[in-house]
């Protein structure tokens, strides 16, 4: 058995499995071009949880949700928000950088707020976006 002709599905195995160096940041400006309503507001390391995400935290102002909400269900499969009770938001949502390996859990929410219609997000003063990334699956 000649050894050279399992050199490319070696190469390719073992690249398939590598990961990027994870670190806090703008997480979601080192996966792709994060549009300008989705403003980073900081990153920090939550030690007290299961796998120590990364996690970082973007606003959004209410007349930008509908613009913000349509790029993160496209770029990454967020759900669509709802209204729950007294706020809106999407219900926590995993994606895998296929290049990385690296997976990421978003969720986007408004405040408590006594807007029902997604028409008039717009009287929202703002939602946040939470992206927690994991060097190992939640």
């Amino acid at each position: 058995m000649r050894l050279h002709k399992f050199l490319p599905l070696l190469w390719l195995l073992a690249a398939g499995t590598a990961k990027a160096e994870l670190a806090c940041g703008d997480l979601l400006a080192k996966l792709k071009h994060t549009p300008g309503y989705l403003v980073f507001q900081g990153c920090k390391q939550e030690m007290a949880l299961q796998d120590q995400p990364f996690v970082a935290r973007y606003r959004v102002e209410g007349k930008q949700a509908r613009q913000a909400e349509a790029y993160l269900r496209r770029s990454y499969g967020l759900p669509e928000l709802k209204r729950y009770c007294c706020a809106w938001d999407s219900t926590p949502h995993f994606w895998r950088d296929r290049r990385t390996g690296i997976g990421y859990m978003l969720v986007m929410a408004s405040g408590e707020t006594q807007v029902r219609t997604r028409v008039a997000w717009p009287q929202i003063d703002h939602f946040e976006l939470k992206v927690s990334a994991y060097a190992q699956d939640p």
